[in-house]
């Protein structure tokens, strides 16, 4: 397990805070409505549980999934318990469920394989209703410049500019579109810092949604971004798609 979603598990919202994905957690939000108001939504790779609660907030019936149990147990202190559990998405085995799935900020690049990619989406299939429909943001190397970014956060007691994250996105060479992430984390007040590398697998969107496409999803759409824009240059595209 990465250390930042383990051991500094309560120090995610942090670097990430919540509103950093305010506008992919609203398009979800208006995408569950759209199917009534009895939708059941699931969240896949749920985290420290953010859009969880935002979705239940709005009305929508959210939980959660995290192979994480460090970050569950943020989640649970923002939720409350038995809306997000500890399970991995290759362990996903209801059967219909759900009107909508969604895995953001890459969680399914963690898929070893393209095997298990597959296997996964099926077991994503299998949990929708009928008619459900699948939200995934995923990680295409290619479009991926290398570059490095920097954010600055307030600490844990409120100091300004407390926190660092710095962040790189790296293409490997190889047929397995695989993508090195390079991430930082550094907290003045609590001298905290943290180095690792993700190694996330299957970073081709085209790729992913052939999949989808394999395991039996219909009408399935790439886009750039929350605002449906189609896909051409974003490292970090959707892919959408429903169950027949």
């Amino acid at each position: 397990m990465h250390q930042l979603f383990g051991t500094y598990a309560d120090r995610y919202d942090l670097h990430t805070p919540p509103d950093h994905y305010r506008h992919d957690h609203q398009w979800v939000i208006d995408f569950a409505h759209q199917r009534g108001p009895s939708c059941k939504l699931l969240d896949v790779g749920c985290g420290t549980g953010v859009l969880v609660a935002k979705a239940r907030h709005a009305g929508i019936a959210a939980t959660g999934i995290d192979a994480s149990e460090q970050m569950i147990r943020v989640s649970e202190r923002r939720l409350g318990p038995g809306a997000a559990t500890v399970r991995r998405m290759q362990d996903l085995d209801e059967g219909p469920r759900y009107d909508v799935i969604v895995s953001l900020s890459w969680s399914i690049n963690y898929c070893e394989s393209e095997e298990v990619l597959v296997d996964v989406l099926r077991r994503i299939y299998c949990a929708l209703s009928a008619g459900g429909f699948v939200l995934l943001q995923v990680a295409h190397a290619a479009h991926v410049g290398g570059d490095v970014f920097e954010d600055r956060e307030p600490g844990p007691y409120g100091e300004a500019d407390d926190v660092t994250f710095l962040y790189r996105f790296q293409a490997m060479d190889g047929p397995d579109h695989q993508l090195r992430a390079e991430y930082v984390y550094a907290c003045k007040s609590t001298s905290e810092l943290l180095y690792e590398q993700h190694f996330l697998k299957m970073a081709d969107a085209h790729a992913v949604a052939d999949c989808a496409r394999r395991v039996g999803f219909r009408g399935v759409e790439l886009y750039d971004s929350w605002r449906r824009d189609p896909f051409q240059q974003s490292a970090s595209p959707f892919i959408a798609g429903h169950k027949a």
